[in-house]
């Protein structure tokens, strides 16, 4: 069976989720990366934290519709959501705080104002809750509140909602948003009186926040109306689930597999290089099939972006150390051929296959990623070059398993690189020289390229991304980034998969178990 690539549809996010803690992405390499695994996990972002958001907003949508009516005035319905998200952001910051709410951190400051032990101490969150107050007051920065910043778009991939109705720009629940919606008032019942009643009077008692405890993400009860309706939703079960859902419920039992295997909920480094074929103690965690084909085409394509960027970091070194700590191209290309130091009267590909002779792509291109970023934290440039050819090495020859219809998910526009792009650049330079090659890959790939990446930011963007410039006839060090592995969703799956039951501490539960099972 193939996996088609599906279109993810208006609404998805389009920010950058990985790479640099600066927000760069130095060489155009991270978008065809992040469609890849956005395609595999749809509805779930590295922002969307805890499962019940979505149960949450889908019951907030249908309780606004109800007591306020329909409206057209989309900045009255963002006052009510703002203020429902900081009650509920108090309710989970009340006794044992949870994790990944949004507002969190207000909410502790607030009830850290006022004597723990007096029940009928009342805490204020309308001015926390406006979105035109003062930033350093709100309970969240983005006027959006977590609804419109994190989980409307998610929660439109997933169906839920509608959120572009021309009509109605207020947003609202589709059939399964309906559904979510009522099992969520089925596992609170009286308390939603309780909720909304705060909400409208922008205010609440410390009593009333331990009453709406049941409100909290972790309380989600295994079996009921609330957990089953989630658990429809997550895996793809509702009447009307789309080809995207069901990619995203066969990810999330790949998950569950490898969960069975370590007994324990897995942690997103060691599964993605589960998937990529490393060995990892566990015998056979997975069994190879065309979902982890694809999740090894995203590994291998992160891999090559972590050795292309750590060249360029290694060049931005040598210019840094450079007089005035400026040099030409040629000079950083030179310096960076020299560290690779390649075997004399080798080709290119005759070079490749010699650095990873003898040894299986998978394990090697772990052991390699492993050597080049120690190299960058400990400053051993040389070690760092070396070591990026040599996973360089690895991945192209691990590149041979995907076949053209693995390939096209990493489909985009040509001004990005890619996998494809430069496994077709490197082998038009297979029969040169390896030192020449090198030469050739650095200088049109790696450098260049920035240049030209940086030039199209300014330009079209008016952001100044340079991280070396050009400077009479030479290049400028300008700054330095970091280099670091991206994040694609799964420890996010993971809590969703923890929210729902289907894992706890000591790995798959029983109903987790049950989706295992052959349908």
């Amino acid at each position: 069976m193939q996996v088609e690539k599906f279109d993810l549809g208006p609404g998805f996010p389009e920010w950058t989720e990985i790479g640099q803690d600066t927000g760069l992405d130095p060489l155009a390499m991270q978008r065809p990366i992040e469609l890849v695994f956005q395609s595999l996990l749809p509805g779930i972002s590295t922002i969307t934290l805890r499962l019940r958001y979505y149960s949450f907003f889908a019951w907030l949508l249908e309780a606004y519709a109800k007591r306020k009516g329909v409206t057209s005035d989309y900045d009255f319905f963002r006052r009510f959501h703002r203020k429902a998200e900081a009650l509920f952001a108090l309710t989970c910051a009340r006794g044992e705080v949870e994790l990944g709410v949004a507002g969190i951190d207000w909410a502790r400051r607030q009830l850290e104002k006022i004597a723990p032990t007096h029940p009928g101490a009342v805490i204020d969150f309308r001015e926390a809750a406006d979105p035109t107050s003062d930033v350093n007051l709100r309970y969240l920065r983005n006027i959006g509140g977590a609804f419109g910043a994190i989980y409307a778009s998610q929660m439109q991939e997933m169906g839920l909602i509608k959120l572009d109705d021309r009509d109605l720009p207020v947003p609202f629940c589709k059939d399964p948003g309906l559904a979510l919606a009522e099992s969520f008032q089925s596992s609170i019942g009286d308390l939603s009186e309780v909720f909304l009643d705060a909400v409208d009077a922008g205010q609440v008692s410390v009593e009333t926040l331990d009453r709406l405890a049941p409100l909290k993400p972790s309380k989600i009860e295994s079996g009921s109306q609330e957990q089953q309706s989630l658990s429809v939703i997550l895996m793809g079960r509702h009447a009307i689930a789309r080809p995207s859902d069901q990619i995203r419920s066969r990810t999330l039992r790949m998950l569950l597999h490898v969960a069975q295997c370590f007994g324990r909920p897995p942690r997103s480094e060691e599964t993605k290089w589960t998937w990529f074929g490393a060995r990892n103690g566990i015998e056979e965690v997975v069994h190879t099939s065309d979902l982890q084909l694809v999740w090894a085409l995203y590994q291998t394509s992160d891999l090559l972006r972590l050795a292309y960027e750590t060249l360029l970091t290694v060049g931005l070194n040598v210019l840094r150390h450079a007089p005035r700590q400026t040099a030409s191209l040629s000079e950083m290309v030179g310096a960076l051929v020299e560290l690779a130091n390649p075997t004399q009267n080798l080709s290119l590909k005759d070079w490749l296959s010699q650095l990873a002779d003898g040894a299986d792509a998978e394990n090697f291109a772990r052991a390699s990623a492993a050597a080049m970023l120690d190299g960058l934290a400990e400053g051993d440039d040389q070690k760092a070059v070396q070591s990026a050819w040599n996973l360089i090495a690895a991945l192209i020859r691990k590149s041979a398993a995907f076949d053209d219809s693995i390939m096209a998910w990493l489909g985009s526009a040509g001004h990005f690189q890619s996998l494809v792009t430069e496994k077709r650049f490197i082998e038009a330079l297979r029969e040169l020289p390896a030192a020449t090659a090198i030469a050739q890959i650095v200088a049109e790939r790696i450098l260049r390229r920035h240049l030209w990446v940086a030039s199209r930011k300014f330009r079209n963007q008016k952001a100044y991304t340079y991280l070396f410039e050009p400077d009479d006839g030479a290049v400028r060090y300008r700054d330095h980034f970091r280099v670091a592995p991206s994040s694609p969703r799964l420890d996010q799956a993971v809590q969703f998969l923890r929210d729902v039951r289907f894992l706890n501490g000591e790995g798959v539960t029983e109903i987790g178990s049950s989706e295992l099972e052959p349908a």
